[in-house]
């Protein structure tokens, strides 16, 4: 069945949705909340290929859809929308690193405390130096407040991960330089099931150091969540090297 420019407008509606309401998307909200310039009954019948295809699931309790890990990639891939910061939000990640200089370890660990206030998200960071790699863990409540984790065993799963901080920080270090998103499936066993994640790696007077990033549900703000943490990363480095009264 090929994926034509319709079923991927449509596709890419219904993941906005559901990423902004966490709530089942049917035909009749398309139709209404977006300009799609089809009937809702073509929207149902092109909703079903989506289904067929493995890019909706839908749950017995709704008659919405709600997108699968597959479609996440595609959105993640091809679909959404490059996010710009506002100058607000960027002078706030430049102030903020720029005021807890004071020496590496605390300058990431309020990097991991700005970025889980930033996204509402539970973040984390590493720090590697000759001897070892260390993981900072910040805003671990905040991921509670994600409906997806309204679920004792999701819950559960997230309070095992944690616990096993060693596996965690084999799993992030391992990761891929640069940006990369993991969705779902895509990461190792020792994450739970249903759940993102996003790093990037940042360094120091040209040196890898480490990584930051962020864990949460599938339903994340993907391209939001990866513009902040691709501009902090680089502030890092720029933090360490800016000269006083000079400007971004």
């Amino acid at each position: 069945m090929e994926l034509t420019e319709r079923k991927l407008k449509i596709l890419q509606a219904i993941v906005s949705d559901f990423i902004m309401t966490a709530e089942p998307v049917g035909s009749r909200t398309l139709s209404r909340k977006y300009e799609m310039g089809i009937s809702p009954a073509t929207i149902r019948n092109e909703m079903a290929d989506l289904e067929e295809m493995g890019l909706l699931t839908h749950p017995h309790t709704s008659a919405g859809r709600v997108p699968s890990d597959k479609a996440y990639r595609l959105y993640v891939n091809r679909l959404m929308d490059r996010y710009e910061l506002s100058e607000t939000a960027k002078k706030k990640i430049r102030s903020e690193l720029r005021a807890n200089i004071a020496e590496l370890e605390r300058t990431v660990r309020h990097a991991s405390e700005l970025l889980s206030e930033l996204t509402n998200l539970t973040s984390f960071a590493t720090l590697q130096d000759m001897y070892k790699v260390r993981l900072f863990l910040e805003g671990m409540t905040r991921i509670f407040a994600h409906p997806e984790f309204n679920n004792v065993e999701r819950a559960k799963h997230f309070l095992e991960m944690v616990d096993k901080r060693d596996d965690l920080t084999d799993t992030i270090v391992s990761r891929e330089d640069g940006i990369a998103i993991t969705i779902g499936d895509e990461n190792s066993s020792d994450i739970m099931p249903d759940s993102s994640i996003i790093t990037a790696t940042y360094h120091v007077d040209g040196k890898f150091v480490g990584k930051l990033g962020v864990i949460g549900p599938t339903r994340m703000r993907y391209s939001e969540i990866t513009s902040v943490i691709d501009y902090m990363t680089k502030n890092l480095d720029r933090t360490f090297k800016l000269q006083e009264g000079d400007e971004e």
